[in-house]
Parts: structure tokens; C-alpha cells; sequence
């Protein structure tokens, strides 16, 4: 089945506010077996917004529209769509008496305007909101299953999962078409190098196969469409299998997994300790690591040295190295990563400096130029790196493959 996903709501359209509503509900209608197949943004007009559910009509068979469901004049989703759909709106009992029945709960007085929330079309469903005031509702109408939920996301994601959607959906759909996808995260690789490396795997139908590039790195995303899910999984495994063959060591995690989360796993199955220096990142690669639960058993310290002053009093680089090669160079960073390796007293210390722009660059070391240390004992890698973007940009491509030169190390 085809699904599109309608969000309204001006405020969508001005800037300032993020849709994010439609990433969920797409991740969830495919998992019932529905495949988004158009997303759709309409502002608080009642033509703009009949024009789009007419045409949705014409083309899908799940309708999912979020948003303007509130008690206010702007709030027409209820109005255009009954209109588009020929009914009539009626005052639903079940819908006002949740409704004060939320208020009641919060020790509110109920506002008489909040009435037009339980107006529903003839034959609509009432889907309960769990977090919320507004009422959603369902209905089946020559054979299109049309939903609409609030477009508060909390209130959205709870009415799909809580509210009754979700198990009308796959009512609804009687599992006709299984979808299984998964999402390989993978560092080091180019897109265009990724592309040349399983070209002709993207070039198959069966399963789809497709490249996001991000500042992080490349994701493969795998979609397989069978009639069972076992015929699906099967299809999906063998894809990914073949996919990691080609791909190695580059593919670091799946769906939502965080390089981090990868690192932290490897450094407490190795037994091994991790403390980092960081200059350009300013602490993004500290932040992360404590993303992570438990990481204070393999993390030890992260120190800013955003200074060359910081750089000698706190992990003792010699002044005089700083002046002779500067303080984004291969010669500091590796004083840097040998020093907080030593301080901290861990197995591994890693460093990070470099210029993320947009201004401090030269022709010598222009904006880009990171170097990246490790210390492992004795011994001290350094690598050169000249990375692009915006300072932001720069320095989040640094985090990122710092923490995968730990992660290729431990698993080397």
C-alpha cells in the first residue's frame, strides 16, 4: 500500500520550525507494511489544504495528516477535509467528554471553544490522545483509510502508538506486503567510493539500495518489499552480508547506532582505558563519549586545550615545540595525545588540533587542516587530515574521525 503524509500548519512554512512528524509516522507505516510514498507541507488555508487532500485522494491509499486539530480560527484541518469528503461534522460525546475530562485531571476551567475539538466527520473513528487535549480520528472511505492526529509530536507519536491508530492500520492493511529495511553506518569512505564499491547491488530492484551522505560519513540504506517477513528478512540479510563484504571495516554500526556507542563497547571488551585532549573540537568528542551509559568505566578524562598557554600547563607540550611547528601540527598533536595518555594514567590517549575556520587559515595550513593523535603506549600515531565545510562542519567531521581511528585500532 501507498501512503502520503500530510503535515499543516503555517508556522511549517515560515521558517524556525522543523516538520520532523512525517520521519516518524514513515518509519512506523512501513514497519505495518505501508510505504511512503509523498510527504506534503500545506499551510492554514482552507483552499490550499482541500486542493491537497483532493489529491491525495487520487493517488494513495493511506492518508496520515498531522496538525490543526487545536481550538482555535486556525485550526481547519477538521473543516476542509469534511468538506473535500462531502460530510458533515457532528459533535462527538466520546471526544467532548475526554476532552473535559483532561481538563478536569489538570484542575482547569473548560473553555467553551474547546467544543470544536470533538467536531468529527459522520462515520469517523475516535483515537484517544494519551498525552495530550485534541482527539484524533480515523475512517475508511471507499476503501482510502484516512487518519489525522495532532501535530504536537509527543501527542502524534502517542495517539499512533497508544491511541488505537496503529492497530486499525494493520487491521486495515492485513499484512499484504511485508517491508524490512535496515540502515549501515559506515566512516573513511567517500560517497563516490561507497557508490563504486556496490554499484551493482544498488542497481538491483530487489532489494532497494541507496547512499545519504552526512558530515558523519555514508550510510547504505536497504529496503526489502516481500510478501512474508521471513522472505523479506532473508532478502535484507544476504544484502547486508554481501554489503559488508565489499565494504569492511568501513561499516562501523546499523540503524541507530552511534560510533561512540561502537567505541565504548570495544574499549570495555578490550579492557582498555581512553582519555582525550581536544583543541579545534572544543569537547565534542568528551560529549559524546558520555552520551553513552557507563562510559566512566573505560573514559577517564577529556581536557579542552584550546590554548597554546593550556596546551603546556595542562598536559606539559613544551612551549618551545609550539613555537617551532605551531600549534596545529603533527609534532604538537603528538605531544598532545602523549601527555593526557600519561596524565590521565589510561591505556589510550587521544588528541585532536586544527583550524576549523573560517578564518586563521594560511597557504601552508589552510582551513580544514586537522592533525588527530593516538598514543598506545610508547608508540604515538599521528595523521594529517584536510577536511571542507563550515567551521561547524570541520570540527564535527574531526569528532567523527577521531573516534573512529580509536575504533579501527581496537579492532585491528
Amino acid at each position: 500500500m501507498r501512503a502520503e503524509i500530510i503535515a499543516t500548519g503555517s508556522e511549517l512554512l515560515t521558517g524556525g520550525i522543523a516538520e520532523t512528524n512525517s520521519v516518524f509516522l514513515a518509519g512506523e507505516l512501513l514497519d505495518i507494511g505501508i510505504e511512503t510514498v509523498f510527504k506534503t507541507i500545506a499551510g492554514d488555508d482552507e483552499k490550499d489544504l482541500e486542493e491537497v487532500f483532493r489529491r491525495a485522494r487520487e493517488r494513495v491509499d493511506v492518508i496520515v495528516i498531522t496538525g490543526g486539530l487545536g481550538p482555535t480560527e486556525d485550526d481547519i484541518t477538521r473543516k476542509s477535509l469534511a468538506r473535500v469528503l462531502k460530510k458533515r461534522l457532528v459533535l462527538s460525546d466520546d471526544a467532548l467528554k475526554a476532552i473535559k475530562a483532561v481538563f478536569a485531571a489538570r484542575g482547569r476551567d473548560y473553555p467553551s471553544a474547546n467544543d470544536r475539538q470533538a467536531l468529527l466527520p459522520v462515520g469517523a473513528r475516535l483515537l484517544q490522545n494519551p498525552a495530550g487535549i485534541a482527539p484524533g480520528f480515523y475512517l475508511i472511505e471507499e476503501e482510502r483509510f484516512i487518519a489525522v492526529l495532532p501535530g504536537v509530536p509527543s501527542e502524534m507519536r502517542a495517539m499512533f502508538l497508544h491511541g488505537g491508530l496503529r492497530q486499525a492500520l494493520v487491521e486495515h492493511v492485513g499484512g499484504k506486503t511485508a517491508y524490512r529495511r535496515k540502515v549501515l553506518h559506515t566512516a573513511g569512505l567517500t560517497e563516490s567510493k561507497v557508490n563504486e564499491l556496490i554499484q551493482d547491488i544498488m542497481q538491483q530492484k530487489r532489494p532497494s539500495v541507496g547512499l545519504s551522505a552526512k558530515d558523519t560519513g555514508v550510510d547504505v540504506r536497504i529496503l526489502a518489499r516481500e510478501t512474508s517477513r521471513q522472505r523479506a528478512m532473508a532478502l535484507l540479510d544476504r544484502t547486508e552480508s554481501e554489503i559488508r563484504k565489499r565494504l569492511g571495516d568501513a561499516v562501523y554500526g546499523v540503524d541507530g547506532q552511534e560510533l561512540e556507542e561502537i567505541v565504548g563497547a570495544l574499549l570495555v571488551q578490550r579492557k582498555l582505558t581512553l582519555s582525550v585532549a581536544e583543541s579545534c573540537t572544543g569537547g565534542l568528542i568528551g560529549a559524546r563519549l558520555t552520551n553513552i551509559a557507563g562510559s566512566s568505566d573505560y573514559f577517564e578524562r577529556g581536557v579542552v586545550v584550546y590554548s597554546n598557554r593550556s596546551k603546556t600547563d595542562l598536559l606539559g607540550v613544551p612551549a618551545d615545540l609550539i613555537e617551532r611547528h605551531g600549534a596545529v601540527s603533527r609534532e604538537v598533536a603528538a605531544a598532545m595525545a602523549k601527555g593526557v595518555r600519561e596524565r590521565a594514567g589510561t591505556d589510550l590517549g587521544l588528541s585532536v588540533t586544527g583550524i576549523a575556520g573560517p578564518g586563521g587559515g594560511t597557504d601552508e595550513k589552510p582551513v580544514g587542516l586537522v592533525y588527530i593523535g593516538l598514543a598506545t603506549g610508547a608508540k604515538v600515531k599521528v595523521n594529517e587530515h584536510r577536511f571542507l565545510g563550515t567551521r561547524n562542519q570541520v570540527r564535527q567531521r574531526s569528532a567523527q574521525t577521531a573516534l573512529d581511528i580509536v575504533r579501527r585500532y581496537l579492532i585491528s
